[in-house]
């Protein structure tokens, strides 16, 4: 168990690592003089102390050009990302953190904590970083939080996450939400006990999803928002997608949402509504050859990830762009 009042049961080996590497960026075919791994930097503002790069391991930072921007040392060491820390900014992210933290305080409150002190750390210089994939997604609030998990599963009620492979359960993770407030889970659980319930499957997950779900339902509690889908199709859409692909991805049964939120039926809907505007603008640049219509095309597709959330329970930020920068490559 995570905590006295968390069960985590249900996963094998297989079943856990299968999990893990759903999000693990795949590295691209070696190609000769192509940027490969990442780089951590520690300097005192005028002189670099420390490099660490994740192939090579330590190297001579005397070898590395300082200071610099860090596109152009990114660029010289042919690294795909690169982290620098100020001396002592560490010390500082703990210091801001134990002032902030209080008795009592969740799991989720001392993330959230910590995750504002760091980017202040960030946005005042003494933690760098590129790229900034995630540049001015706001730290939401505790608040906002507890209204979005309230949103997508109820205490109560639990969300699945099911992923298969030629017809077959490949992995699975459960989420039970505990009953009353604040915010908090009681159960993660994997697939071992789901898949003895489920019974004679046919090979299709299009048709077995419902005998998941009944399976989740009967050993954990109702069902809030279940994904369902081949396991390349969420590699791929996790990692690559464009505007457009998820919502097509729904619309063609590729992946099976089942029940859908409203929280992520207004994402998929601002995605679809994107990828639509994408294939205007390209029809446009056929028929338009003053270029009237096409900027203003691309302009409202760029606006639409701004809409503002329904209810007030989401983030404040569209969930499947900031999820696609993170992961892609």
């Amino acid at each position: 168990m995570f905590t006295a009042d968390v069960r985590f049961e249900g996963f094998s080996t297989a079943d856990w690592a299968r999990l893990l590497s759903l999000f693990r960026v795949v590295e691209p075919p070696p190609v000769e003089d192509a940027p490969i791994g990442g780089l951590v930097l520690v300097h005192d503002g005028s002189r670099l102390r420390k490099a660490l790069h994740t192939r090579d391991g330590r190297i001579d930072p005397q070898t590395i050009r300082w200071p610099a921007d860090l596109a152009e040392v990114a660029g010289e060491q042919r690294v795909r990302w690169l982290w620098t820390f100020h001396s002592g900014a560490l010390d500082e992210l703990m210091e801001r953190f134990g002032a902030r933290v209080q008795r009592g305080d969740d799991a989720l409150a001392q993330a959230l904590t910590l995750f504002g002190a760091f980017r202040e750390l960030l946005d005042e210089g003494a933690i760098g970083s590129w790229p900034r994939k995630l540049r001015g997604v706001p730290i939401p609030t505790r608040a906002v939080v507890d209204r979005a998990i309230d949103t997508v599963v109820p205490p109560g009620r639990t969300m699945l996450l099911a992923l298969y492979e030629q017809g077959e359960l490949w992995t699975a993770l459960v989420i039970r939400r505990a009953e009353g407030s604040p915010a908090r889970f009681d159960a993660i659980a994997g697939p071992m006990h789901l898949r003895r319930e489920m019974g004679f499957v046919s090979g299709d997950f299009r048709r077995d999803y419902r005998h998941l779900v009944s399976a989740v339902e009967a050993i954990y509690g109702p069902l809030s928002v279940g994904l369902h889908a081949e396991v390349e199709t969420v590699r791929r859409l996790i990692t690559s997608a464009e505007a457009g692909d998820w919502a097509r991805a729904v619309a063609l049964r590729d992946i099976v949402l089942s029940p859908l939120p409203v929280m992520l039926a207004v994402p998929l809907g601002v995605d679809a509504t994107r990828g639509a505007m994408q294939l205007a603008a390209r029809a446009a640049k056929q028929v338009d050859p003053i270029g009237i219509v096409q900027p203003a095309l691309r302009l409202l597709g760029r606006a639409l990830p701004e809409l503002p959330p329904v209810g007030g329970a989401a983030p404040g930020f569209h969930p499947l762009e900031m999820l696609r920068k993170l992961l892609a490559r």
